[in-house]
């Protein structure tokens, strides 16, 4: 091969190569999600999104949720001052409440409005749920907002009850330690470095479910790990004293609210996953609740009457459908559940 054909191959590889990414650049706000700079809010003691940014989803839904203060998503304004007749409800979950692969409109904080104004009630509902969060989260942030937001009562949204465990596994009065430095890293890299090239990256580094991705190959012999002997046992949780420490966070109303994943077991069943309490353990955790002075509802049978109608609560995730989060119609069912709760219980407002 000559030098000039050589050149000729190299500038079209080159050209090509950059008109790839320039494609990929033009048409990633499609597809990939957006990455947003993060702070430590004074008042929750925890990181969370920066207010005044929107946050892009692409996975498990499609939405743009704008970020408002405290990082509260689809919520981009607070009153300071609360009205004498208005129910102010703090919103508590995992990402099965926050909703950011849901519109805005249909997250599960505007519906719990939206439903409430319609039987004649001013709810004013604040989303405080965050990805990967669990009992001991909820607990240390509860008494930090409580005044400070003028809660009136507490709406923990329970998808796994495993999350609730962790009520009594640690302790819910340390705030984490965060490292500034490494912080304004990241967010550096969030501000100045395109969403796909970051996505890109990550893809290589780490797996779906963000664990380090380790190598495929390696020298040596491939380590087998040794196979469980004996029974294995699993510890019952103790959900008395569960219970007893989510009372203590706080004296105001505290709703458990339980809406279990489902599935389609077969072309005729729908049921709850099935590492879900039912039955007895369901009954032993719901009177636990009841002793300690706490509301637990559950949405299971809605959930399952309106997947039998072919109103799937859920998402897809992977191509399967009950698979992801909950969606606008599952929020609308728990929105329902909520205000009802609300019409049926008196409490103080404050």
């Amino acid at each position: 091969m000559n030098a000039p054909n050589a050149k000729r191959i190299v500038a079209k590889w080159l050209l090509g190569a950059l008109f790839g990414t320039f494609l990929i650049a033009l048409t990633s706000p499609l597809f990939v999600r957006s990455y947003v700079p993060s702070r430590l809010d004074p008042l929750r003691g925890v990181l969370v999104l920066q207010s005044g940014h929107f946050y892009r989803w692409r996975s498990e839904g499609y939405a743009t949720t704008a970020i408002g203060p405290h990082g509260m998503p689809g919520r981009v304004s607070l009153d300071a001052t609360k009205p004498a007749n208005e129910i102010r409800l703090a919103i508590w979950g995992d990402s099965q409440a926050e909703g950011v692969g849901v519109a805005d409109e249909e997250k599960l904080h505007r519906q719990i409005e939206r439903i409430g104004k319609q039987s004649q009630h001013t709810i004013t509902a604040l989303p405080l749920a965050r990805s990967g969060d669990d009992a001991a989260d909820w607990l240390a942030q509860i008494p930090r907002v409580e005044s400070a937001l003028a809660i009136d009562m507490h709406v923990i949204l329970v998808a796994e009850m495993v999350d609730l465990e962790a009520a009594i596994a640690t302790s819910p009065d340390t705030s984490p330690e965060i490292e500034s430095s490494q912080l304004a890293a990241q967010n550096r890299i969030a501000s100045n470095v395109p969403a796909f090239v970051i996505q890109a990256i990550r893809r290589v580094l780490r797996t779906s479910d963000d664990t380090p991705r380790t190598l495929r190959f390696s020298p040596g012999p491939i380590a087998e790990e040794p196979s469980p002997t004996g029974t294995l046992t699993i510890d019952q949780p103790d959900w008395s004293a569960v219970m007893q420490r989510i009372r203590s966070a706080s004296d105001r109303p505290i709703l458990l609210l339980y809406s279990p994943r489902i599935h389609r077991k077969s072309l005729t069943r729908i049921a709850v996953d099935d590492d879900q309490p039912t039955g007895d353990s369901l009954a032993e955790i719901k009177q636990a609740a009841h002793s300690a002075g706490l509301l637990l509802r559950g949405v299971t049978e809605k959930l399952v009457d309106s997947a039998e109608n072919n109103r799937w609560p859920h998402g897809f995730h992977n191509g399967i459908i009950t698979q992801g989060h909950l969606n606008a119609t599952g929020y609308a069912i728990i929105a329902s559940e909520i205000v009802s709760e609300i019409e049926l219980d008196d409490f103080p407002v404050h």
